[in-house]
């Protein structure tokens, strides 16, 4: 077990920032962390947890108004990609690069049990997810046999098995974009969606039983360089879903920037109106709207993809929304934070 340093930080709103038609109210926090971050997790409108570099993970169980700020001891140097939480004392994080880790809390970050490790040189976790409380998968890059890692969990994430080897085959330099913790997206009862980028063809993975079986879908979304490809993905429902990506070193660059599908991700469409550049992140508030954050702003699509609208010039590198409901989170660089309301 290990333990992690503990502070608690008051937070309070300094800035209010009202767009897209009064819909939607931006309210920036103050600094708690000076680390990036880029895992989010919303468990209810009180409890929000974040993770990122220097170890560190943010959490709330009343709504924002206070943060606790964790570092978690001996993994002060890691950066924690993704995290996904079930309530406010139970957490896993996953850490970006070599050697690779899946920690665990049961009590709210004061100490963290490592369930995973691979000290491999090819080792890189991207996203880690559950379907309720059970069976969880985290998304990794391949190795040097160009298979993918894919962890699986039965028992609530105490113990993990790679099953990389029932997904297709990488190809050449294709990778998971770490960027928001959000290229692996489930909808119950089984069905699971892969983003992919680094390559010629951007792809998504999809199945539907679990992670047995596997069809890849070549997705027109902008790719080609190892900078560029699907950066998160989203699915209202087992039909409707949207894909955000780009090029993260030109982050104004919008040309195919956002792609939508209606079947179940089987074939995808170019967003006829993009967002404003390069999209790190996509979420799905309600209806057929949805809201895609990146480093040069913020932008809400009302139709299922279709058409989007720049809200903010206000940079993030993740966002989530309760499903549904009407509160989000956003963060990013240098502890940067906001909370979302829908009206």
């Amino acid at each position: 077990m290990q333990k992690s340093l503990f502070s608690l930080l008051l937070v309070c709103f300094f800035f209010t920032e009202k767009t897209f038609s009064q819909e939607i109210e931006i309210f920036l926090q103050n600094t708690v962390s000076e680390s990036n971050f880029r895992g989010l997790w919303i468990v209810d409108e009180q409890v929000v947890w974040a993770s990122g570099t220097k170890g560190t993970i943010l959490k709330t169980t009343n709504g924002g108004k206070n943060w606790q700020n964790l570092q978690i001891k001996g993994f002060e140097d890691k950066d924690f990609r993704d995290i996904v939480a079930f309530d406010e004392k139970r957490a896993f994080v996953i850490n970006a690069g070599s050697p690779a880790y899946i920690l665990k809390t049961l009590d709210g970050g004061i100490s963290w049990q490592v369930v995973y490790q691979d000290t491999s040189k090819t080792a890189f976790l991207n996203d880690i997810g559950f379907f309720g409380e059970k069976i969880g998968f985290v998304f990794g890059d391949p190795d040097e046999e160009r298979n993918f890692t894919l962890l699986k969990t039965e028992d609530g994430g105490n113990t993990w098995v790679n099953i990389g080897k029932n997904l297709p085959k990488a190809q050449k330099n294709e990778v998971g974009f770490a960027a928001s913790g959000t290229i692996m997206r489930f909808r119950e009862p089984s069905h699971i969606w892969i983003g992919t980028g680094g390559s010629e063809k951007a792809r998504v993975l999809i199945s539907s039983d679990l992670g047995n079986t596997w069809q890849s879908i070549e997705v027109p979304i902008l790719s080609g360089k190892a900078s560029q490809g699907i950066f998160s993905i989203v699915f209202q429902d087992l039909k409707n879903g949207i894909a955000v990506g780009g090029d993260y070193t030109q982050p104004n660059l919008a040309e195919k920037t956002a792609v939508y599908t209606s079947n179940g991700g089987k074939s995808w469409e170019i967003a006829k109106v993009p967002p404003k550049g390069y999209r790190s992140c996509v979420s799905y508030i309600r209806k057929k709207t949805y809201i895609a954050v990146g480093t040069n702003g913020i932008d809400i699509s009302k139709d299922g993809g279709k058409k989007w609208e720049n809200i903010s010039t206000e940079g993030f590198h993740t966002v989530r929304f309760i499903r549904e409901g009407k509160i989000g989170w956003a963060i990013g660089n240098k502890g940067k934070l906001a909370k979302l309301l829908w009206k």
